[in-house]
């Protein structure tokens, strides 16, 4: 009892973005229970999605006992310290998929809100954005589009922290975690309150012109990781957009048309795809916009702590 007091008690001292990693999957899990849910689940559908979350749970009690035993050197016991809250938040994504909350909402028969996606689209756009996108559609720029879509997407805010770190810019570092974490937590949430298919699975019928020949076994494979309802907002363009707008400053000129490049071609993968709608994307877009906003201001306006590595 008196340890998991402890422990209690060194989480409330614990950052906002720290806590949320542990609060958000608690919430989840504590909603299927609740709600009857956990009774259809069936992990023989999940085990990719199971194998997932035991793979990031290792890599976290691994960090720990790393820490525990103290044989590395301080400034990579900063480094797992901090950084692990990134894939716990990933971890606690993958439990909305482990425990299939979708379920919830079609037991609830919630609507799905595509229909909204696509009157937005067709208000603004004249029709769904992506079918803007059908004329370039060839072998070779599917490939460019799945590449983005599959490895910018991490390689972009995780190179980022891991780039901070290597600078020893460690205030910086904490700031795009939470810029990155709080963008993830709200999409969550969000994900759940509005449930998009995205138009590619919910409206095949709108395209006329086929991608293209695909690695169907990664993309079964991402598939299998996936929450059914999580299009809007896009978190495949908030989370690059976040990390460029947190960041921007402090990437060498060299390096920025890169990090740009990466996130527009991120950005447009998720249309070319056929993921998301216009409106997604343009979610995607403020969200980042706020998220940054409120980070950098806070983190100016708020006397840091010392972050130095001891």
């Amino acid at each position: 009892m008196h340890a998991v007091s402890h422990a209690l008690s060194s989480i409330r001292q614990w950052p906002l973005d720290k806590q949320l990693t542990l609060l958000f999957p608690a919430i989840v899990t504590l909603v299927t229970l609740l709600s009857g849910v956990i009774q259809q689940w069936q992990p023989a559908q999940n085990k990719a999605a199971l194998t997932g979350a035991a793979l990031f749970l290792l890599m976290l009690l691994t960090a720990r006992a790393a820490l525990q035993q103290q044989r590395l050197p301080p400034r990579w016991q900063w480094l797992l310290r901090e950084f692990w809250p990134v894939p716990a938040m990933l971890l606690g994504y993958l439990t909305m998929r482990v425990f299939r909350l979708e379920l919830l909402l079609d037991n609830l028969q919630l609507p799905l809100r595509d229909q909204w996606m696509l009157a937005f689209d067709t208000r603004v756009f004249g029709q769904a954005l992506p079918l803007w996108l059908e004329p370039l559609v060839s072998p070779l720029m599917t490939l460019w589009m799945e590449s983005s879509y599959l490895h910018f997407y991490y390689a972009l805010p995780i190179g980022s922290l891991l780039w901070l770190f290597w600078r020893e810019q460690y205030a910086d570092f904490i700031r795009l975690r939470q810029a990155v974490i709080y963008t993830l937590c709200s999409g969550f949430v969000l994900y759940f309150f509005i449930p998009v298919k995205g138009p590619g699975d919910a409206m095949p019928e709108l395209f006329s012109v086929s991608l293209g020949a695909r690695d169907t076994v990664m993309y079964d494979a991402v598939n299998s990781f996936r929450y059914a309802y999580d299009c809007f907002p896009s978190l495949h363009t908030a989370i690059p957009w976040v990390t460029l707008l947190t960041c921007w400053r402090l990437y060498s000129p060299s390096a920025r048309p890169l990090v740009l490049f990466m996130t527009l071609s991120i950005t447009l993968s998720t249309l070319y795809l056929r993921y998301h709608y216009g409106a997604d994307v343009l979610a995607g877009l403020v969200l980042a916009a706020l998220i940054a906003t409120v980070v950098n201001g806070l983190n100016s306006a708020t006397p840091q702590r010392s972050t130095a590595v001891a």
